[in-house]
């Protein structure tokens, strides 16, 4: 994610160029270029006082890289610091807190701490839904979160409804072809499958097993890991020979992946 940097009418602009340095080695996705850069930016920030938004938004841009190398207590630390600062500066109803705090929850689910992760989406998805439009992209993605985190905590009646919105607003924006439909489609697929509904389970499988075959490929683990899911519905349903050729080349495409 690129962040807006904030304006201070040219009296950061070491800061600055710093930041802007680390957002761009950070998209190029050479993320110990990002974090070094980031740490620099980070110093120049603290000269405005350990509680300025540049510090936020350096901790955020900061916590965020982290997370994509994996280091996610350090990740976690970083963007607490930076959701207690927008707190109030520029406020706990700013989208800077908002953004900041789904950052936060993308990091707590990644560690399995999942009622934390829900706590931070719950503060940032009113802010969301006053301040952007009804069909913005990080409302759908706050939303498949919030969904995802409910269907990890076998939560499945509460995940169905956040859910069902991700991928309405998915398929609005991109269309029912996309890898993002197709994510939001296998997690309602799982959803509905431990509801009881097993028609709405099975149309929603074959909606993310054909996006992710066409979108990542047919070697793609993500589309294995949709057959897999298919096939125990199948086998619930009775239609045990169908499942057998779904888990047949689910196995395949995994023997496959582990030769690489």
């Amino acid at each position: 994610m690129l962040f807006t940097l904030p304006a201070f009418a040219g009296v950061d602009d070491d800061w600055r160029n710093l930041y802007s340095q680390a957002q761009y080695a950070a998209v190029s996705k050479d993320y110990a270029k990002a974090e070094a850069i980031y740490n620099k930016a980070l110093h120049e920030a603290e000269r405005f006082g350990s509680d300025d938004v540049r510090v936020a938004s350096t901790l955020q841009g900061l916590g965020v890289t982290l997370r994509r190398e994996k280091r996610l207590t350090d990740a976690e630390g970083d963007l607490e610091r930076a959701v207690s600062i927008y707190s109030t500066n520029p406020g706990d109803d700013s989208l800077e807190f908002a953004l900041a705090q789904t950052d936060l929850a993308g990091v707590l689910t990644d560690e399995g701490k999942y009622q934390p992760a829900l706590q931070s989406l719950t503060l940032a998805l009113p802010i969301f839904d006053h301040k952007l439009a009804p069909e913005d992209n990080q409302i759908a993605a706050a939303l498949c979160m919030q969904g995802d985190t409910y269907r990890m905590l076998k939560m499945y009646s509460r995940a169905e409804v956040p859910l069902r919105r991700c991928a309405d607003i998915r398929a609005d924006d991109g269309g029912v072809g996309t890898a993002e439909f197709g994510e939001a489609a296998n997690s309602l697929a799982i959803v509905y499958q431990f509801t009881g509904k097993y028609a709405e389970a099975d149309l929603y499988f074959n909606y993310a097993e054909t996006i992710r075959v066409t979108s990542l490929g047919f070697l793609s683990p993500e589309f294995a890991a949709t057959l897999e899911a298919h096939a125990i519905l199948l086998h619930q349903l009775g239609q045990d020979k169908e499942a057998k050729d779904k888990e047949k080349l689910a196995a395949q495409i995994r023997s496959h992946t582990s030769r690489k």
